[in-house]
């Protein structure tokens, strides 16, 4: 890279950091977009396109998915509450391994004029002389390049956000998952969800891609004997070991996000998806978010850049759409706790309902 100032530098190689780095690429903007592990890389991820903002994002910022990026289509979730109790939700619902679909993405920013450097660790982001510097490491070497906007779209430990909110006192969880090769006597056409003790947490979810079948959630380790005993029943062996185990984590900004003690916007530096902490409550989905707040981050550069206002104000204000649905999800979140002491049928129908709204609204 011979000139080293870009109009953009979007952080995170996701589906909201791709479709903001495409948007700018495609106005014109010289936009770099940075990531940090080699690609195409994988992400722990149910892999799910759904949801209005997701399937309609996709479909208006990149096209059909072609069919080598997706493992199948689930026709539904079903929720097993308890031991006895099951329920299903229809809804068409497309699915693929991450790095097949991040990369697709990916490719399509690039060929919107966006510069791609992946491997590549950022050792330090400062404000200076009215422009973001970064200083990059990849490999042995190093370089530094500058943005006049940024985009932090790097996940839920988002560097970005910590550069430049150094004093947000986060609560984290991790989600772990387990990947397996066989066959199960379970519907795999289907994303099943499991709540053994009748409560909307600890949960894990069991979920097919090919030929393999993954064991994940944030409630593994708390639910290992009930796992064991659901998974035997569905005929998985005592002795059956995993092919892989991998994880990430969750950060929660719910509080300090809805409050509004917490904007993910400051001057010149927006955040996106899970880096802005909009991941869906419950379901914990967050592409649909990720490209929503991507997509606006994107629209607000490109503003600011033409003298329409500042970024900061245009991106806050396209939000309060995204916020009054995650205020109305979350709120209902909230009941379910309530609902759980009346049983697993009413908490199965409770859970349903809540599910109907982020797979097929």
């Amino acid at each position: 890279m011979e000139n080293k100032t870009f109009d953009v530098v979007v952080v995170g190689a996701g589906p909201g950091g791709c479709v903001a780095a495409k948007k700018c690429g495609k106005a014109g903007l010289r936009t770099l977009l940075l990531e940090k592990k080699k690609l195409p890389r994988d992400k722990v991820c149910s892999g799910m396109i759904m949801g209005y903002w997701a399937k309609n994002l996709v479909k208006d910022e990149f096209g059909d998915i072609p069919a080598h990026v997706l493992t199948g289509t689930y026709r539904g979730v079903t929720l097993h509450t308890g031991r006895n109790n099951s329920i299903t939700i229809p809804a068409v619902i497309p699915v693929g391994w991450r790095k097949n679909l991040d990369y697709w993405m990916c490719q399509k920013a690039t060929e919107a004029g966006t510069e791609v450097l992946d491997a590549v660790s950022i050792n330090r982001i400062v404000y200076t002389e009215g422009k973001y510097q970064f200083d990059l490491r990849k490999g042995k070497d190093t370089e530094t390049v500058y943005g006049r906007f940024v985009i932090g779209a790097d996940g839920a430990f988002s560097q970005v956000r910590h550069t430049f909110w150094p004093d947000l006192n986060i609560e984290s969880r991790a989600a772990l998952r387990e990947c397996y090769q066989g066959p199960l006597k379970i519907e795999k056409d289907h994303f099943h969800w499991f709540f053994p003790r009748v409560s909307p947490s600890p949960r894990f979810a069991v979920n097919y891609k090919e030929d393999h079948f993954l064991i994940e959630g944030g409630g593994i380790k708390h639910l290992r004997n009930e796992i064991q005993d659901i998974m035997m029943s569905y005929g998985l062996p005592f002795e059956a070991k995993p092919l892989w185990r991998d994880g990430c984590g969750i950060a929660s900004l719910y509080n300090i996000l809805l409050d509004e003690s917490f904007l993910p916007a400051k001057q010149n530096v927006l955040l996106v998806g899970d880096a802005a902490g909009l991941l869906l409550p419950f379901t914990q989905e967050g592409i649909g978010s990720a490209l929503k707040s991507g997509a606006y981050a994107a629209e607000s550069v490109i503003k600011a850049l033409a003298g329409i206002g500042t970024a900061q104000q245009y991106y806050l204000g396209k939000l309060r759409e995204m916020m009054r649905v995650l205020k109305e999800l979350r709120t209902l979140q909230l009941k379910m706790a309530e609902i759980a002491p009346k049983g697993a049928e009413a908490l199965s129908e409770a859970m349903a309902s809540f599910i109907d709204k982020t797979v097929n609204e």
